[in-house]
């Protein structure tokens, strides 16, 4: 029996009794489970802390939107994919004269029903086409932004307005356009003022150089011959002598009136314009003073009359300071088409000045006029210069046959 009772015992104890090595097995297999649990657990709270975080920030930028739209001079309308109106913010003027809020529930097309351009833009928006929109409402108008609000698939589901009150702004922009049509009209007068007044100037040139030629020349002319039918019939040295010398004084008179009726009117300047005007003037500079001549000329039609009797006359004193007081050598001269207008650029290698003393320049008059004049006729005038090196004056007249163009 004890025997018997023994083998039972060592075969529940082979049965119930774990293989060698069984025990750290299972303990391994429990500490991997446990740090499998807790890696999950730690990946848990990760995910639900960023996930707070996460809708803290939510929260915090719905309030920061929500005080924007509060604080913003506009209306802000949110409209559901069946065209209801679901939110309304903001403290600008309602176009509808509604107070935040009230518009919620309501058909945005019953609400702008008298507005069909704000309804046609809503129905827009809703079909996923952005737009813009316009409302008069009394004395006030509202600019309109419409687009489409779209879910986290992509599609339409609804729209956002924003209203804005321009009521300022287009009065603002009325009163800018008409100020410029104010200018504009002053710019035309004063065109027009200094197109008459090149004319008259120009005209009473013209009379005066008739004058000098059909009066004052032709008189020093007569003296002259006469003059010199007295001289043939003199014996006397000493009284011949006296006749050369006046004879000689009526010469030089009658050159300075030449030159004076040159200066007056120079028949180049009807007849080829501006380049064949500066040609005769620097061929005679040049002839009369030695310096050096160079003329450049690239003008693609013949600017307007008035556009070149000023150009020619700043020219003219712009020279004419050359020739008294540069003590040059050479003079550049160019002329060129730029910008609907006419360019001149004059260089001299002569003494130079101080250009920084806006003209004041003794033995250099005449530089704040000129100035003037460009600027009187809507160009510009400038002059660069040290001493010692040279000078060079561009300015620019716009062509009054361009303006004249444009305006048609």
């Amino acid at each position: 029996m004890e025997a018997g009772r023994s083998a039972v015992d060592a075969v529940i104890r082979r049965l119930f009794t774990w293989p060698p090595g069984a025990s750290r097995a299972r303990a391994r297999a429990a500490a991997a489970a446990t740090a499998e649990l807790d890696r999950k657990q730690a990946m848990f709270r990760d995910e639900l802390e960023q996930r707070l975080q996460v809708q803290r920030q939510l929260r915090e930028s719905e309030a920061r939107v929500r005080a924007i739209v509060d604080s913003a001079a506009i209306v802000l309308f949110a409209i559901d994919r069946d065209g209801a109106i679901t939110f309304s913010a903001g403290v600008g003027p309602d176009p509808l004269g509604k107070k935040p809020g009230e518009a919620v529930g309501w058909s945005a097309a019953d609400l702008f029903v008298e507005h069909p351009r704000v309804v046609e833009g809503i129905r827009q928006s809703l079909s996923g086409i952005e737009g813009r929109a316009e409302l008069t409402q009394g004395e006030r108008t509202f600019s309109f932004s419409l687009a489409p609000f779209r879910d986290a698939a992509g599609n339409t589901a609804g729209a956002i307005v924003v209203a804005m009150d321009v009521t300022e702004g287009r009065r603002t922009e009325a009163a800018l356009r008409q100020s410029v049509e104010t200018l504009k009209q002053v710019d035309q007068n004063r065109r027009a003022l200094l197109r008459r007044l090149v004319n008259a100037q120009e005209a009473e040139r013209r009379a005066i150089a008739s004058d000098i030629h059909d009066d004052s020349i032709q008189s020093m002319f007569a003296v002259g011959l006469r003059l010199f039918s007295l001289r043939e019939s003199m014996h006397d040295a000493a009284q011949i002598e006296q006749v050369d010398r006046l004879q000689q004084n009526v010469q030089q008179s009658t050159d300075r009136l030449r030159h004076l009726l040159f200066e007056l009117r120079p028949a180049a300047l009807d007849e080829g314009g501006l380049p064949a005007a500066l040609r005769q003037y620097l061929d005679t500079m040049k002839q009369e003073t030695g310096i050096e001549v160079e003329l450049q000329t690239a003008l693609e039609h013949n600017p307007a009359s008035e556009t070149q009797v000023i150009a020619y006359r700043i020219a003219q004193e712009v020279l004419a300071n050359v020739r008294k007081h540069a003590r040059a050598r050479r003079v550049e001269c160019a002329v060129s088409a730029v910008d609907d207008g006419v360019l001149t650029r004059i260089v001299d290698n002569g003494v130079g000045f101080d250009s920084g003393r806006n003209g004041s320049v003794p033995g250099h008059l005449g530089l704040i006029a000129m100035r003037e004049r460009a600027e009187m006729a809507g160009g510009w005038f400038r002059i660069t210069s040290s001493a010692g090196q040279g000078c060079v004056v561009e300015y620019w007249i716009p062509d009054a046959r361009e303006v004249v163009s444009n305006a048609a």
